[in-house]
């Protein structure tokens, strides 16, 4: 079977489409597209069974992320075998003066990018990189292995929301929320992978404006979708998930837009706070970011711990219903089950699976520290490579 005859799902699944077979860079480029897809993945309302690059999968709650966890997992041990990413030059991703956005619209109603926004990821030496996480908490059965850096892009525009607000109970767990994405300049198609079961698609109208409603239901959830386009003629895309439809109207008329901005209207969505609201021009196509990778030796299995700079979003406007936004050190932290991540300051987020060690995991995380680049030890445990 060629590549061209397999079936449309499992390409629509290949984190990084047109990959030839290469070294350990490459698989760290392709770690950081499957962290992006997983990060994209978590935000909204689209079905869990479709794939992952979708900015707009909506997780039950920790049961569902373990399924993507391990997926993601399985992933990125697949590829280290058969399965390669182009690695980009430096700058050969930068699009110049053409900062049109181009999204494809999926049969839900989300949004995922074009395909001219793949990422990559080129090697940086741990004592230029930024981060320069290092632990000072090594629990018994751990062993430190290696650190090392890459400086990567991802896709921006199409999967990053301009609005996130929720909806929390007194405990931190997230009931509800709201997620606007866009503008997107142009929309290219409607398809891809079908999900079961179906979303519906209905004509309707928000805020005064012809728009696209979509519903997918999913366990006990809803999640209602529009798509509509602005006075200029560009396009928007707003999911609310944990409501009925009658809810979930009145909490969009507290959405508008004002060119490039969103705005949103506390008053008619009272309970719910905003956890981002993007400021200033939108986001580019691409973004750039520093990966920071901390391996570890634990029982005879290797274990990452990876940290990405520069991050779009802060880390509570990560959170989907279902999950607890809570705190480790001082700082912000979501429990995914199967996963821990963790703000250890603003810009930077941290990853962690977890193996039944979940202490473990937080003592690493808490005494994180960001080294001088200069310290020795950046150099003595630097990834041979």
């Amino acid at each position: 079977m060629s590549r061209d005859q397999l079936p449309a799902g499992l390409l629509a699944a290949n984190p990084v489409p047109g990959a030839e077979p290469g070294d350990r860079e490459r698989l760290a480029a392709i770690r950081a597209a499957v962290d992006t897809r997983r990060d994209v993945a978590a935000r909204t309302g689209a079905p869990a069974r479709r794939r992952t690059g979708l900015p707009g999968v909506l997780f039950a709650g920790p049961r569902r992320g373990r399924r993507i966890a391990v997926l993601a997992g399985l992933t990125v041990a697949a590829v280290s075998v058969s399965l390669g990413v182009t690695i980009l030059g430096p700058g050969m991703h930068d699009r110049g003066e053409d900062r049109l956005i181009t999204a494809a619209v999926a049969a839900d109603g989300t949004l995922s990018c074009d395909g001219n926004h793949e990422g990559h990821a080129r090697r940086i030496r741990p004592d230029r990189a930024e981060v320069r996480l290092f632990p000072t908490v090594v629990p018994a059965g751990w062993q430190l292995l290696d650190v090392f850096a890459r400086d990567s892009t991802g896709p921006a525009a199409c999967v990053t929301p301009s609005l996130v607000a929720g909806d929390f109970d007194d405990q931190g767990v997230m009931r509800g929320g709201v997620w606007v994405n866009g503008p997107v300049d142009r929309i290219s198609y409607e398809g891809g992978p079908q999900a079961v079961p179906a979303p519906t698609r209905a004509e309707d109208v928000l805020n005064g404006r012809p728009a696209v409603r979509y519903a997918f239901h999913q366990e006990d959830r809803t999640t209602y979708s529009w798509l509509w386009s602005d006075e200029r003629g560009r396009h928007w895309q707003a999911s609310v998930a944990g409501y009925s439809l009658d809810r979930a109207r009145q909490l969009m008329a507290a959405v508008g837009t004002d060119g490039d901005q969103v705005v949103w209207g506390a008053g008619k969505a009272p309970g719910l706070r905003v956890l981002h609201l993007r400021t200033g021009r939108p986001y580019p196509p691409q973004t750039s970011f520093e990966a920071w990778h901390i391996r570890f030796s634990v029982g005879g299995r290797e274990r990452v711990i990876s940290a990405d700079s520069d991050r779009l979003l802060p880390l509570a406007a990560e959170i989907r219903p279902g999950l607890r936004l809570g705190d480790l050190a001082g700082r912000p932290e979501i429990d995914w089950s199967a996963q821990i991540y963790y703000e250890p300051q603003a810009g930077i987020r941290v990853v962690a699976d977890v193996q039944g060690d979940a202490d473990d995991v937080r003592a690493i995380l808490a005494g994180l520290r960001r080294l001088p680049a200069d310290d020795p030890r950046l150099d003595e445990y630097a990834l041979r490579e």
